[in-house]
């Protein structure tokens, strides 16, 4: 039997979020949501069948970037995909630098989202 997988969706945009369901309900891929930053730890904590996490950077009460730290620092093994609207090369360079391991640019590209899941998660899309 194949494993299932999990994804922590972390997005306080609704629309945003209903965009990352819908890519996943697609693709059959379980996930939990968290609306902020303080809420994305809890559920990391939570729940250590986490396998990846999509992370907004811009979140209310605890930045994305802060987020990624502290996750990074519980579960380094757990890879995190930064999504955001911040494209500058500045921006992106400091979110690897910080530990992402990924990046995809808001507006979320359908094809390259599955890309990279695919080439994480190590599953066919």
């Amino acid at each position: 039997m194949e494993k299932k997988v999990i994804i922590l969706i972390v997005e306080d945009d609704p629309v945003n979020s209903e965009l990352l369901e819908v890519f996943l309900k697609r693709k059959k891929l379980d996930y939990l949501l968290a609306f902020s930053g303080t809420e994305a730890l809890e559920k990391f904590e939570e729940h250590p069948e986490i396998d990846l996490v999509l992370l907004d950077i811009k979140l209310p009460f605890l930045s994305g970037e802060d987020v990624l730290v502290k996750m990074k620092a519980l579960r380094p093994d757990v890879p995190i995909v930064v999504q955001t609207a911040y494209v500058f090369e500045a921006d992106k360079k400091r979110f690897f630098e910080l530990g992402c391991d990924d990046y995809i640019a808001k507006p979320i590209n359908k094809v390259l989202f599955y890309q990279i899941l695919s080439r994480i998660l190590k599953i066919e899309m």
